[in-house]
């Protein structure tokens, strides 16, 4: 678009024209009735004149006004840049701001058990209610990831809606006694602290099912939401109909997100505790999956235990086809094991169509469109993700890393460092960050970063990716065949991300030809992202020149080109 239209452009926005042909007729009635009244009322033949240099000398501050503020029903206001800031020219453009959605973060329930060990029970009825509500897409829902850290907060209902931007606070109990429950629950106002709903809700455990729907159509009845058919069916759905089951799921999930082996091996007891009580089911198979997954994912498995996910999770597309659980499993086993991106995409789409806010499904669907080079698909669900997700470190991170990739190299350095802020004991942190800051061309400052906070005696994979990195920076590549094992390099091969990372790293420490093996092996696994890696990308400047470098961004290219999921 032309600078002349985007001027034009710009006028009509701010209603320019329109206060200019508006002021034009008023100022023309205005002559004429001056040039009735003034004789009639023996005014000076100067008056007349005066009128006509007055407004002729009010138009262009008129004008300006116009551009400057704006009426609005909360008075006048100084008129914005378009969008939320002003765009720079050279960042690639971002989809429309999604429509504005009432709000609401749902606490972590307290557990006013007698027993400690029930306080499953009231964070998974949290989660599971959070789950709900978030299929409702009149509603912008705080993710259970962020919720979770609200867990115990003294900060008050005001204090946590302005934080997390957020109309309505719910907040409730469980209390379960054998096999008796009760459920408490009240909805507040975030922004005057009124109490605007409240209810309890006695049963049994065979009951929460019930409790739990009568509760989310509460929610809905009091935020006075209008659903689609669809997602009334969604947010009354019971994927697993057995309380004994669910009770067994919601343990494993807790289980789950410990990320440890002993965690994961909990989980899968339970999972399968819940498959015996109830044959197989969809929520618990896809379950199942992401245990799998997780194995692998963390290092904990070979690639058999990838396979495994995919069996989980195509089963329990079998059984539920609208499972946006299955579709995340998928989405990774195809990235990473498959190394299709085109079908990685695929399957998160499907998960997002399920559920617009789930934060893993805009997390990995962002991290794929950036290796697809397709940035400013990747745009809307990093903002949407830290405004679902914005306590969990990495889904805080924003547009930072979408950023980087788009070839910004003026991103400042706290947005780029933000995760490791929020999380400096995570090493995986530690790592991107540092590698982001290279990216942007900024040495020292990624040196300094690792300098200051790497735990070098650490043994995880991200750990010795810094170490890697920390020697290219220096220029010393002698650590690399200590730290490139066969089990490191069969590792990062599988995976179309960290064989990039590694590309430019050895370019970076002048070892050429790992650098295009590296290069070559990211791109054959997806990463196609043709403008980064051929003209932003400052790690590989130094075998730019090569025949082979000229092959492989050509094959990038022409993925790149063609890519359509």
């Amino acid at each position: 678009m032309s600078r002349l239209q985007s001027m034009l452009d710009e006028l009509k926005r701010r209603r320019v024209f329109r206060v200019g042909a508006v002021y034009a007729v008023v100022a023309f009635i205005i002559w004429q009735v001056a040039e009735i009244a003034f004789p009639a009322l023996q005014l000076p033949e100067w008056a007349l004149t005066l009128v006509v240099v007055l407004t002729i000398v009010g138009f262009p501050v008129a004008v300006v006004l116009a551009w400057a503020f704006d009426i609005t029903p909360e008075g006048v206001k100084r008129t914005g840049p378009e969008g939320a800031a002003a765009e720079r020219a050279d960042v690639p453009p971002r989809l429309e701001s999604e429509p504005v959605r009432k709000s609401i973060v749902v606490l972590p329930f307290d557990n006013m058990s007698p027993d400690p060990q029930d306080a499953y029970l009231s964070d998974g009825l949290t989660e599971e209610i959070i789950t709900g509500l978030s299929c409702c897409g009149p509603l912008r829902v705080i993710s259970r990831n962020s919720a979770r850290v609200l867990k115990g907060t003294e900060k008050d209902t005001r204090t946590l809606a302005r934080e997390l931007d957020v109309q309505y606070v719910l907040e409730g109990s469980v209390r379960k006694a054998g096999n008796d429950l009760r459920i408490t629950a009240q909805l507040i106002d975030g922004g005057t602290d009124e109490h605007l709903w409240s209810e309890r809700y006695s049963g049994k455990l065979d009951d929460v099912f019930d409790m739990q729907e009568r509760l989310s159509c509460s929610i809905v009845d009091a935020l006075m939401l209008k659903l689609s058919p669809e997602e009334g069916r969604r947010l009354t759905g019971r994927p697993i109909d057995n309380a004994q089951a669910y009770e067994c799921y919601l343990r494993a999930r807790q289980e789950i997100w410990v990320f440890t082996k002993d965690s994961l091996d909990r989980a899968r007891q339970h999972i399968q505790n819940g498959l015996e009580i109830i044959g197989e089911n969809a929520l618990l198979l896809a379950g199942m999956g992401y245990v799998y997954f997780q194995y692998a994912n963390l290092g904990l498995a070979d690639e058999e235990y990838f396979e495994k996910a995919e069996e989980y999770a195509r089963k329990a597309l079998q059984l539920d086809p609208e499972s946006a659980e299955a579709h995340i499993v998928l989405g990774l086993t195809n990235m990473i094991l498959r190394g299709d991106l085109k079908k990685g995409v695929y399957h998160l789409k499907q998960a997002l169509a399920r559920k617009p806010d789930d934060p893993h499904a805009l997390h990995w669907l962002r991290s794929m469109y950036i290796h697809a080079g397709r940035v400013d698909e990747a745009y809307p669900l990093a903002e949407r993700l830290a405004r679902v997700d914005p306590l969990t470190p990495i889904s805080a991170w924003g547009t930072a890393p979408v950023d980087v990739f788009a070839g910004r190299s003026d991103v400042a350095s706290e947005e780029v460092t933000k995760w490791f802020r929020l999380e400096p004991q995570n090493p995986g942190a530690l790592m991107l960050c540092a590698l982001f800051l290279a990216y942007c061309s900024r040495y020292d400052e990624a040196r300094e970063l690792i300098r200051g906070n790497l735990q070098a005696d650490n043994e995880d994979f991200a750990t010795r990716m810094t170490l890697l990195l920390e020697g290219a920076l220096d220029g010393d590549a002698s650590r690399f065949q200590e730290i490139v094992t066969e089990d490191f390099e069969k590792w990062a091969r599988r995976d179309l991300e960290f064989s990039y990372f590694l590309a430019g790293i050895h370019a970076l420490a002048g070892l050429k030809e790992e650098a295009l093996d590296w290069l070559s092996n990211a791109v054959d696994r997806g990463f196609i992202n043709y403008p980064f890696i051929a003209e932003h990308d400052p790690l590989l400047e130094s075998i730019r020149g090569d025949p082979r470098f000229q092959d492989i961004a050509a094959r990038a290219k022409h993925e790149w080109e063609h890519f359509d999921a």
